[in-house]
């Protein structure tokens, strides 16, 4: 996925805010079906499809982005539609609060330049994908919860992590982390599925490329090069480690702790200290692991 079309045609037409609002916003703000266009600062209170009409997507904000706090019970979505909602280096640019059945954030589409990108810490963000977070303060994603999704996004240039992303029961899959300060992804939590068929990306990352804690995660996919720590750095207990290719990471290719850890199919070249280390209790060696220096409990197969 490639988000240049939506830096082109709409982050460049963006000129400073005037003072951020606090008024509701949406297609249906009162449950009669009256519609009001979001501005900057604003609360999105249901579904919403942004386009010209919105302010936010006109100008830059001095302050916050918009705030989803949902009325109601039901699901609702905020799809970006190929804009870019910029900030000036602070607050927030999406903050999903609570409220409704939770929220689907779909692209294309950009946040940049704010203090953190997408913030989503109370478990009402349900999904997001082809979303675009480049050149925050801070984090790109910052998400917590039970069951959500994260796919086909990218966090570009942001001056912590890309992705970070706690919880239980989560997916993260076919994402980019690039060129960020710190780590591209930090996956914390219980039972997640990071990276599927179609794996996740981490280059050019400050410090690691993935860092993962907690028990029972499947990281599988992960390409992770030219990062300034690890490609990957790992502490998880009862998890699979498999089909990691790290190339030219700075730290390690793989550096994984943990009990009862299965590491298969993964390769580590030319990385400045060293290829596969993963060492704990019952730390096993699934086999087709490959690298010139390959410990995986022992010496890898």
């Amino acid at each position: 996925m490639r988000f240049a079309a939506v830096v082109v045609l709409s982050c460049l037409l963006l000129a400073r805010s005037a003072p951020a609002g606090s008024r509701r916003c949406g297609d249906d703000v009162d449950g009669r079906g009256t519609a009001v266009p979001c501005d900057c600062g604003d609360v999105l209170v249901s579904s919403r499809t942004l386009g010209h009409a919105d302010p936010i997507t006109r100008h830059a904000c001095d302050g916050p982005g918009l705030v989803v706090n949902l009325r109601g019970h039901a699901p609702a979505e905020l799809s970006l539609a190929g804009r870019a909602i910029e900030g000036s280096g602070q607050g927030i640019g999406i903050e999903v609060t609570g409220g409704g059945g939770g929220l689907t954030l779909k692209g294309p589409g950009a946040v940049r330049a704010f203090g953190v990108g997408i913030q989503a810490l109370t478990g009402a963000l349900t999904a997001a994908s082809d979303v675009l977070a480049a050149e925050n303060h801070g984090d790109g994603f910052q998400v917590a919860g039970v069951g959500y999704a994260i796919t086909r996004c990218e966090a570009v240039r942001n001056g912590h992590d890309g992705f970070q992303l706690r919880g239980r029961d989560f997916r993260v899959e076919g994402n980019r982390a690039l060129e960020n300060g710190r780590r591209g992804f930090a996956i914390a939590g219980r039972d997640a599925d990071v990276g599927g068929p179609s794996g996740n990306e981490a280059a050019g990352n400050g410090r690691d490329g993935l860092a993962v804690r907690g028990s029972g995660h499947i990281v599988e996919g992960t390409h992770a090069t030219a990062n300034g720590g690890p490609g990957v750095r790992a502490h998880v207990s009862q998890g699979q480690i498999k089909a990691l290719v790290a190339v030219g990471n700075r730290g390690k290719g793989l550096r994984a702790a943990g009990h009862d850890l299965l590491v298969s199919d993964s390769q580590a070249e030319e990385n400045r200290r060293g290829g596969i280390d993963a060492h704990g209790t019952t730390v096993r060696d699934g086999g087709g692991n490959r690298a010139r220096d390959c410990r995986v409990g022992r010496p890898c197969k």
